[in-house]
């Protein structure tokens, strides 16, 4: 997101006086001065392992025995068995975000970059960064082509070069996929946190950023399309970030950060903060033992597929062996796959598709949300 002002300064510096841009979009093809002034490449970090698919080990004893009561109370664990957790989202794939991607990877959490694809045709080792983010294992996603502003009846607003908000999404959506080499686009992240990008957002993800402030928490009305963030003050430091990220543990809630320039940098576009603090924060949730630092779409499947069971009345069948319940459910639309849950049961096998689920030392059972059914047996 940026701020009325900021997109002034990104227009300029994308020469916004080419036919048929005005101060609300961003061009395609920069004057010669913003040529000059592309930032350096960000240098390639020694390559890490790839970041690990799944969800995260539960901290915590792993020698938990299997329950052995009478069967019943299915519980979900809230954030994967976590307290908390907290997604690092930025903004626009901006030169700064370029410059200091090595030391964002080198914090070795998943992250979320929704971009601007536009920004490939001028910024300098924009395609080669965020290729390799996802080939790194973090979730880049859509954040439109041009970044133009959205009435609320869904059209853009007049000089945005982009013909419609479908275009805008699905061109962005093709570039990541083709181009940078991502299997698929999950989420999105309105523009300016306009409201007009909702429509056409849930007829392409299963999730959508927004920009309001505020905390996510388990199995409550937060619109999935409208998720609310954490943002930093310019040059805020990595105590403002500790700060939200120790309320969202007290509170066992999901934080989300919206993050856009990355300091120290001559491409400051909007509320600049050290890439310290970013990553001095990662640390410091890190520490506390129990927190999931994961992207938006990892973290967001967990909670929305949580809501979906937990509103699901299993159908009960009982005889002369005891009591079964199964529940039965549909993923939302644009729900990406190989999600699973965990959950825990006082006793009684628990199966998918007539396979008994494995017991996890942790303490919980894990279940596959694409199987679309669990069953609870005695």
């Amino acid at each position: 997101m940026r701020s009325a002002s900021v997109q002034v300064v990104f227009a300029a510096a994308l020469a916004l006086g080419a036919a048929g841009c005005t101060a609300n979009c961003a061009c395609r093809a920069p004057a010669e001065s913003a040529q000059a002034a592309r930032p350096a490449a960000a240098p390639a970090p020694t390559p890490a392992p790839r970041l690990a698919d799944g969800l995260p080990a539960r901290p915590g004893p792993a020698n938990v025995p299997r329950p052995a009561g009478a069967p019943g109370n299915l519980k979900i664990l809230d954030w994967a068995g976590f307290t908390s957790a907290v997604s690092y989202t930025f903004d626009d794939g901006q030169p700064s975000q370029i410059e200091h991607y090595a030391d964002l990877a080198a914090a070795g959490v998943r992250l979320t970059f929704f971009i601007n694809s536009a920004g490939a045709s001028w910024e300098a080792g924009f395609a080669d960064t965020f290729s390799r983010a996802v080939r790194d294992g973090h979730e880049v996603a859509n954040h439109t082509v041009h970044h133009c502003h959205a009435d609320p009846d869904g059209t853009l607003r007049a000089g945005c070069a982009g013909a419609s908000i479908a275009a805008e999404f699905d061109e962005c959506t093709t570039f990541i996929t083709k181009t940078l080499g991502a299997p698929a686009v999950w989420t999105s992240a309105s523009p300016f946190g306009d409201t007009g990008y909702v429509g056409a957002a849930t007829e392409r993800f299963f999730l959508a950023r927004g920009a309001m402030p505020g905390t996510v928490a388990p199995n409550d009305e937060t619109d999935p399309f409208n998720l609310p963030i954490w943002g930093p003050a310019e040059h805020d430091g990595v105590e403002k970030f500790d700060a939200e990220i120790d309320r969202a543990h007290l509170g066992h809630r999901w934080v989300i950060m919206l993050l856009h320039s990355l300091g120290p940098t001559s491409f400051a576009w909007y509320m600049t903060v050290d890439v310290s603090a970013v990553t001095g924060s990662i640390a410091h949730a890190k520490s506390l033992g129990d927190v999931w630092i994961d992207s938006l779409a990892n973290v967001g499947a967990y909670w929305r597929g949580q809501k979906l069971l937990a509103a699901v009345t299993p159908e009960v069948e009982t005889t002369a062996a005891g009591t079964t319940q199964t529940w039965s459910w549909t993923l939302p639309p644009h729900f990406p796959p190989g999600k699973t849950l965990r959950v825990r049961v006082d006793g009684g096998t628990l199966s998918q598709n007539g396979k008994a689920l494995e017991w996890n030392g942790h303490g919980y059972y894990e279940i596959a949300l694409d199987a679309g059914s669990l069953t609870l047996s005695p």
